[in-house]
């Protein structure tokens, strides 16, 4: 994956424009994108910043990962290290883009639609700086038992990085991504943690992209995920936004 993200991140000049002649892939989904959603297109040839920091971060975990000594872990255990985050169980970075290429080739063979739901705890940074690193690990897990409860058996949730979730519905549209990200937010926002002496609540911003509506490659569809997240963020979080 490390050289996948070397490749694609080789697409990209330091000031954020794209080399199509680098990459082929780009100018492939650019062309399919300008076809299906131009404007989706525009956006993104215009200002690639949340498409770099999608791949930045799948590079720098890659390397992380790879440093990770597991020596001292035997059979499930190291199953464990590999595959899931430590503090919320569930698939770390590197499982969920593994799990989310996988899911993408299925939705283009099949040609069934996919989505692709973003949480944020919102302003995740200040709870952590109040509260410790204990209560924010616990603040983690009850976030991702909501995310949890609002899942199929199919359906795959990550921890993306600190304070967001990552979850991939197989055979999913927008309206039913959109339906499935407002009972989790719900969910959040009706639990309460306590813990250390400490009880608060937290809300949760929610962005929603599908395949093959907003993008069919896996770093184009986080990107336009992460734009609709920022902007149910900027519009005051604890809301649903879709693409």
């Amino acid at each position: 994956m490390a050289a996948d993200s070397q490749a694609n991140n080789q697409a990209i000049t330091k000031t954020g424009s794209f080399q199509t002649q680098a990459e082929p892939m780009f100018t492939r989904v650019l062309h399919d994108l300008k076809k299906t959603r131009p404007h989706l297109a525009a956006h993104i040839a215009a200002n690639s910043s949340v498409l770099e920091r999608v791949r930045d971060y799948e590079k720098q975990t890659a390397l992380v990962i790879q440093q990770v000594t597991l020596s001292a872990a035997k059979g499930e255990d190291i199953e464990r290290l590999a595959l899931l985050d430590p503090v919320t169980e569930l698939f770390n970075h590197r499982a969920f883009i593994k799990e989310l290429k996988s899911e993408l080739a299925r939705a283009r063979r099949y040609k069934h639609h996919a989505g692709l739901v973003m949480v944020a705890i919102d302003n995740f940074e200040e709870l952590a700086q109040k509260y410790g690193p204990l209560t924010t690990d616990a603040m983690l897990r009850i976030v991702s038992g909501s995310v949890r409860a609002g899942l199929r058996e199919v359906d795959v949730a990550a921890k993306y990085n600190q304070g967001y979730f990552s979850l991939i519905l197989s055979q999913t549209t927008s309206s039913g991504a959109c339906l499935v990200g407002e009972r989790i937010r719900q969910k959040v926002a009706s639990q309460a943690v306590v813990h250390n002496g400490q009880y608060f609540s937290v809300t949760a911003s929610v962005g929603v992209a599908t395949c093959p509506d907003d993008a069919t490659e896996y770093d184009y569809l986080i990107a336009a995920a992460i734009e609709a997240l920022e902007t149910a963020i900027i519009r005051g979080g604890d809301r649903v936004v879709s693409v």
